[in-house]
C-alpha cells in the first residue's frame, strides 16, 4: 500500500516488438524527398505484361509473334500522417515533448498507412485497394478460407510471375491459422506457396468499389509487391511549439508517405472468418 498519494514518475517502458502487418510485408524506405513530397512519384511497370508460347516449327503458314505496344507506369500520391501532444510547460522540457510525440507517431503510423492503402481513410490517395478500377474478382470452387486463398493465388499467378502480397483484415487470421495458411519465413507471414501476408489492423472488410462481404466473410486483395516510401520524421523544435499565451507545449511529429505496387494487377476474393464447426461423436 502506498504511503503517499502521488506516485513517483519514472521513464516509460520501451516499446514492444513491431507487429506483423503492412510494414513487415512491404518494402519500406525512408527516401521520400522534397520533389516526391510535392508531386508523388512514378516508375515503369517493367515486370508486367503477357508472355506467350510460340510454335517454331517449319509448317506454313508460320505463326506471327504478337507485339504489345507501350509500357505502363505505376504512380503514388503523397499523404501526411501525424501525431500531436499538448502539455503544460511547467515541469516538462521541450526535449521530452519532442521525444514523446515521436514515440506516439511510431506506435500508430503502420495502422494509419494500412487504412490509407485499403481505402478506409479520409484522404483520397492513389492507389487504394477498395477504390481501384479493374480489380478481378475470384470465385472459389470450394468452401473454406484455404480454398478461397488458393483460388486467389491461382488467379493472381496467372498474370504475375513473382511473389505477391495478400491484404486481409486482422479479424480473419484465426480461420487462416485453422486452415494452416500462415507460415513464418524470414520475418514475414506467408502462405504455404510463399505469398506474403499483410494482415492489417487498419484494413477494412469491404471489397472492390466498397462492396460489402457476405455475412461471416471478409474481402481479401492480392497485389504485386508493395513499395512504401516515406520521409524522415518531421518534428518542430519543442521550444518553437510553446504557446506562451497558455504556457502549453503543442508538440507535433509527422511523416509523409507514398505507396504503390509493382504492377496494376489486383485480385480480390471473399474469405470466411469462421472455422467449420467440429462435431464430436460419442461412441
Amino acid at each position: 500500500m502506498a504511503i503517499i498519494s502521488n506516485p513517483q514518475e519514472t521513464s516509460a517502458p520501451p516499446p514492444g516488438l513491431t507487429r506483423y502487418g503492412l510494414f513487415s510485408a512491404a518494402t519500406v524506405s525512408d527516401d521520400l524527398g522534397p520533389r516526391e513530397i510535392a508531386s508523388g512519384f512514378q516508375f515503369p511497370a517493367e515486370d508486367c505484361g503477357t508472355v506467350r508460347p510460340y510454335d517454331a516449327t517449319c509448317v506454313r503458314p508460320f505463326d506471327e509473334k504478337t507485339f504489345d505496344e507501350g509500357l505502363g507506369y505505376q504512380e503514388a500520391d503523397p499523404y501526411w500522417v501525424y501525431a500531436t501532444r499538448q502539455c503544460g510547460a511547467v515541469g516538462t522540457s521541450a526535449g521530452a515533448m519532442e521525444a514523446s510525440v515521436r514515440r506516439r507517431l511510431a506506435s500508430g503510423e503502420q495502422r494509419a498507412v494500412e487504412e490509407q492503402l485499403w481505402g478506409g481513410g479520409t484522404l483520397a490517395t492513389d492507389p487504394q485497394l477498395t477504390t481501384a478500377v479493374g480489380v478481378t474478382t475470384v470465385v472459389p470452387t470450394a468452401v473454406g478460407s484455404s480454398a478461397a486463398i488458393a483460388a486467389l493465388e491461382d488467379a493472381f499467378y496467372d498474370t504475375y510471375g513473382y511473389v505477391g502480397t495478400i491484404h486481409i483484415s486482422m479479424r480473419a487470421y484465426g480461420n487462416l491459422a485453422y486452415g494452416n495458411m500462415l507460415e513464418r519465413r524470414s520475418g514475414q507471414l506467408t502462405t504455404p506457396m510463399g505469398s506474403v501476408w499483410s494482415i492489417g489492423a487498419g484494413y477494412g472488410i469491404t471489397g472492390p468499389l466498397g462492396v460489402a462481404p457476405a455475412a461471416g466473410n471478409v474481402w481479401a486483395f492480392m497485389t504485386p509487391p508493395v513499395l512504401i516510401r516515406r520521409s524522415s520524421v518531421i518534428t518542430p523544435p519543442g521550444v518553437a511549439t510553446l504557446d506562451r499565451s497558455t504556457n502549453q507545449f503543442m508538440a507535433l511529429a509527422e511523416r509523409v508517405y507514398a505507396h504503390t505496387w509493382a504492377c496494376d494487377s489486383v485480385f480480390a476474393v471473399e474469405v470466411p472468418i469462421v472455422a467449420p464447426a467440429v462435431v464430436s461423436v460419442v461412441v
